[in-house]
């Protein structure tokens, strides 16, 4: 096995947030966030072709307190030097130019997902508790010279502790934004002494939304975060935006809903399209904290019923709902599920009529030949103009209500067809109907005729082919049992005349040799010189009108001597 694997400690960041006297302990989130990508790539114009990516870098905490460069494995390009700067400026501070190569692809195993590089040999020791910012030079696979400034901000202090305060405790659609105050402070790595972490991009966070604040010499930090209004609770939170690790803590914050206004301006009856979306209309307001009405814009309204949609009001609290309708019936409108606002009750709209539906008319059984081809013609009407051409579907019928496709083509709408249809090996006789599946924006078919076969089923069994192995110029039979289809079930079928088949072994060519007639029971036997090996086969092709032609499985006789 050849197989490198990171092993790193991560070091926690100790967060307090008092949120207007309201105050939880600490509870570990371990999920590290990456630092943002703020620089294009320049190279040669000969690596345009190949995808090449400087990887994002970042200073990282060991468990021994001791700190090292980590560059997330590019695409195409091997990093070859850091410079760190303290971030906003363009003083370098360290430089680490010896940088080992990680991956975890498994020789036994023959695959592996990511690799990395890590200043191990050049550990970190820099003057100042602050962030810094990477910059990355590289080489891809050409040798070209690559730089990616600004590849990653990090924080180099140990064990970081945030306290801070919140503005509000209680927000709603017209209290969105809470001002957190605070301060950071950290143990230097070098000094070991508690002091205020100057420089230190501190983030806040308020439901969906964040906003950052940089700490200033004394550690102080001042922000302002709004909530989206959009989230279904709020957690509240402070805590180093970048670094090896963040633990915070959160303090529950609490949303007063507002009482919503729901009106509906589609009234009237309406028509729509099968398939596509029909406009609803309407407006949505809410009753502000100081009592007044005010639109509730960004919050959703749901549509239901006979079509399902989802909207957001506007600036002035407008939505338009475009519900996919695919029948008639009631589309039930109502604010959609939030934590902001009360709901108000439904609101409804009818869909009185369906357009562009189809029905399937005139089809019938034209003919039926004694092989089972059916000849079936039909009109698919539609309720609309369209320049769209009509899907069909010849469809059997396997087993009551499954439905199988024979054959599929296209018409155009209102014109009669005439198709020919043959049927499968194994023949069901429950029916078969002219069928329409539609389109994105048209109806199919409902309530087809079932069409029946005319054309009463035959069969040939218990075949035998006697002796197995028949001697030269000796006698030989092949027999059967000829049944046709009755309401009771099979019956003996006497009186037809049946076929004898023979091929020989190695040729596809039958050639006729015999005939004889059904008896009573519908036996069917007939004897003859046994010449060469070879198969045989009896065959029923003089039905009449009201009977289908069959055939008997094949049978072998060797002939020996």
């Amino acid at each position: 096995m050849n197989s490198f694997k990171r092993t790193m400690t991560a070091v926690g960041t100790a967060v307090a947030l008092a949120a207007v006297g309201v105050m939880t302990a600490p509870t570990a989130n371990a999920a590290a966030t990456p630092a943002a990508r703020q620089a294009a790539l320049t190279s040669d114009p000969e690596t345009k072709s190949v995808p090449v990516e400087v990887g994002d870098a970042s200073i990282q905490q060991r468990a021994n307190n001791r700190f090292v460069v980590h560059i997330e494995g590019g695409q195409n390009t091997r990093p070859y030097r850091v410079e760190v700067r303290r971030a906003g400026t363009d003083k370098i501070v360290a430089v680490v130019d010896s940088l080992t190569y990680y991956d975890d692809y498994d020789e036994e195993m023959g695959y592996g997902t990511r690799h990395w590089y890590v200043g191990d040999k050049q550990p970190l020791v820099l003057d100042d508790m602050t962030d810094y910012e990477l910059d990355v030079y590289a080489r891809d696979h050409k040798g070209n010279e690559l730089t990616r400034r600004n590849a990653g901000r990090s924080t180099y202090a140990i064990d970081a502790r945030v306290e801070a305060a919140s503005s509000r405790q209680e927000f709603s659609l017209d209290a969105l934004t809470t001002q957190v105050t605070g301060t950071v402070t950290a143990i230097h790595p070098r000094t070991g002494e508690r002091l205020p972490l100057t420089g230190a991009r501190v983030r806040a966070r308020l439901g969906d939304g964040w906003a950052d604040g940089v700490s200033d010499a004394q550690g102080k930090f001042t922000t302002t975060v709004a909530a989206l209004g959009t989230e279904k609770a709020l957690t509240h939170t402070v805590a180093l935006a970048s670094g090896d690790t963040e633990v915070s803590v959160t303090a529950p914050s609490t949303i007063r809903a507002q009482k919503s206004l729901l009106t509906l301006t589609s009234t009237a009856p309406l028509t729509a399209r099968y398939g596509t979306g029909v406009p609803v209309l309407g407006k949505l307001s809410r009753q502000a904290d100081d009592g007044t009405v005010k639109p509730a814009a960004g919050q959703s309204v749901t549509a239901s019923g006979v079509g399902k949609g989802q909207a957001t009001a506007g600036p002035d609290g407008s939505y338009t709902l475009l519900p996919p309708v695919f029948r008639t019936g009631s589309l039930n409108v109502a604010v959609g599920t939030s934590s902001w606002l009360i709901g108000d009750g439904t609101r409804t709209a009818t869909v009185a009529k369906v357009t562009h539906t189809t029905k399937v008319v005139e089809e019938k059984l034209v003919s039926t030949d004694k092989y089972g081809k059916l000849t079936i013609s039909g009109k698919v009407t539609v309720d609309g103009i369209t320049g769209q051409q009509a899907p069909i579907e010849i469809q059997y019928q396997t087993s009551p209500g499954k439905w199988v496709t024979r054959q599929s083509f296209t018409v155009p709408y209102d014109k009669t067809f005439t198709v020919t249809v043959g049927t499968p090996s194994s023949y069901p006789s429950d029916g078969w109907r002219v069928y329409t599946p539609g389109t994105s924006n048209i109806g199919p078919s409902t309530g087809t005729k079932v069409l029946r076969q005319t054309r009463a089923e035959t069969q040939i069994s218990g075949m035998r082919f006697t002796p197995l192995q028949a001697v030269k110029g000796k006698q030989l039979s092949v027999s059967g049992v000829l049944r046709t289809s009755t309401p009771e079930g099979l019956a003996p079928y006497a009186g037809q005349k049946v076929r004898y088949y023979f091929r020989p072994a190695g040729s596809t060519v039958w050639k006729e040799m015999g005939t004889s007639v059904s008896g009573a029971y519908g036996a069917v036997s007939m004897k003859f010189t046994a010449q060469t090996t070879g198969y045989w086969r009896i065959r029923f092709v003089d039905a009449d009108a009201t009977h289908l032609a069959t055939t008997g499985r094949e049978g072998r006789i060797e002939v020996i001597g």
